[in-house]
């Protein structure tokens, strides 16, 4: 985007834009940037199957679609772990296997789990490296050290 695009100024209601700042802070990303990367997104679902794309278009579509993904990874994380902690639990195992992560490369793999593996880290929550595969992964509390016994 740049300076030359054309500006809008629109009314939102206080709560929403709190939320809107709220989340462009943890994307790292303006406000403006935030809002144009969602509205972008809402429009995906308005391709319709049969229409031709230009490649431009489908890496738009595909870079979009990842951070769609990396938002669904995060909030299922943190959903699946306030509804287990409310059970008792202090491991989570996080299902993303309807995600069909298989099909990303490598780099974009760890790119959509990035913010969500950065946040729990800054939480102290620990994330095994063996429990990571294209189907999900395990979240767990380290045991605190000052309750550990000697051996």
């Amino acid at each position: 985007m740049s300076r030359e695009d054309p500006q809008l100024r629109i009314r939102l209601p206080i709560e929403l834009k709190e939320k809107i700042e709220e989340v462009s802070k943890s994307n790292a990303r303006s406000m403006n940037a935030e809002i144009v990367q969602r509205l972008e997104a809402s429009f995906l679902g308005e391709i319709a199957e049969d229409e031709v794309l230009s490649a431009e278009t489908v890496l738009q579509i595909a870079s979009n679609a990842k951070v769609e993904i990396s938002n669904v990874i995060f909030k299922k994380t943190f959903s699946e772990i306030n509804k287990k902690a409310r059970m008792g639990h202090k491991s989570f195992c996080i299902d993303l296997s309807e995600l069909e992560l298989e099909a990303l490369s490598e780099d974009d793999f760890y790119a959509v789990l990035d913010s969500t593996f950065s946040r729990l880290k800054e939480l102290g929550y620990v994330v095994p490296e063996k429990s990571l595969d294209n189907t999900g992964f395990l979240v767990d509390i380290p045991e605190p050290t000052a309750n550990k016994k000697p051996t």
